[in-house]
Order: C-alpha cells, then sequence, then structure tokens
C-alpha cells in the first residue's frame, strides 16, 4: 500500500473513533494531496488504493485488528471493478464510505463511494477476504471472531452480477487446450 503515513493515522483515530458493527458504514474525511493526482485530476489507482484505507477503518473499527495480528490474517481483494463519473481535484476535500454488503461461504461483498457535496463522483464493489496462514479465511469464521450478532443480508442484484463478471474474467484466464 502506497498510502503507509494515512494507513498510520488511520490505525491511531480508530482508537478513539466510534467502534462499528459489520453491516455499518465507515466514513472517511480526505483530501485529496499533490501525490494524489497525475496531471489534473487523482489518478485511477489511487482511487483503489484509497479503497483499501475505507476497507481497514471499517475493519479497525470492528475490532478485528487484534484478531489479524494475533491469527496472522493479511487482507486480500480478489475482485474489483469502479464506475468514475467525476474527478476529484488537488486540494478538494470528499468523502469514502464504505459498507459491506453481503457474504457468501469464501468472500465479503463491499461497496465504497466517493462523495463531495453529497454528489457520487465514483463507486466501487469488489470482493476480499482475510487471507491466513492456511488460506483464505471464511467469512462465517470472521464475523463469528468479532463476536457481534449479525443478520446476513438478502444478496443485492449488484453482488449477483459481479460474481457472473468474476466467473466471466476467470473463464478468459483459462488457459485452452
Amino acid at each position: 500500500m502506497r498510502l503507509r503515513l494515512r494507513l498510520l493515522l488511520l490505525v491511531l483515530s480508530s482508537l478513539w473513533k466510534k467502534p462499528l458493527g459489520v453491516l455499518d458504514e465507515s466514513i472517511l474525511s480526505l483530501t485529496v494531496l499533490p501525490n494524489d493526482i497525475d496531471i489534473t485530476k487523482i489518478s485511477n489507482d489511487r482511487y483503489i488504493a484509497l479503497m483499501d484505507l475505507g476497507r481497514m477503518d471499517l475493519a479497525f473499527r470492528c475490532g478485528l485488528l487484534r484478531l489479524m495480528l494475533r491469527n496472522r490474517w493479511a487482507p486480500l481483494t480478489t475482485f474489483n471493478t469502479i464506475r468514475f463519473r467525476y474527478p476529484l481535484k488537488v486540494f478538494q476535500r470528499y468523502q469514502l464510505k464504505t459498507r459491506v454488503v453481503w457474504w457468501d461461504d469464501e468472500f465479503l461483498y463491499f461497496e465504497q463511494t466517493f462523495t463531495r457535496k453529497g454528489r457520487v463522483l465514483a463507486t466501487g464493489h469488489l470482493r476480499a477476504t482475510l487471507l491466513g496462514p492456511n488460506g483464505p479465511v471464511p467469512p462465517k469464521e470472521i464475523i463469528d471472531a468479532i463476536g457481534h450478532p449479525i443478520t446476513k443480508p438478502g444478496q443485492p442484484e449488484i453482488v449477483a452480477k459481479l460474481r457472473e463478471l468474476n466467473d466471466l474474467v476467470h473463464e478468459t484466464q483459462q488457459e485452452k487446450p
């Protein structure tokens, strides 16, 4: 992750911010810094890196940091898509909203939205998990380890479409005989 200072500040701030549940929304207020932009606007790769911060904020405030360290779990994004609508320019303030929308037996599915003054600038959807010493950690194990009782939400249509798109991309990666 190229945002080490922001990550450090995120870890420290999570110590005094209000705890969140797994299905709560994390909201980070951020500013576009000069190292975030290419020539005039925030670069595409930086959106993805910032999304990592949003998920880390949610994880830390859910109580996952200690569990991640104790169990040697590392975050792993396995599929990611983002739709850009409006650019962010240097020194503009914006919010990154992150929430878990669903999970299956293998992955957690997230929605992450960049907003400024109530306007949606970009929306990302992704599939992620934690990788442990023995491979991917099932979401049920993660949620049980956090210890908050949760009712699993219904699968949103966007998740079904994301799963279809992932399968299609996976097929194209298969070696042809």
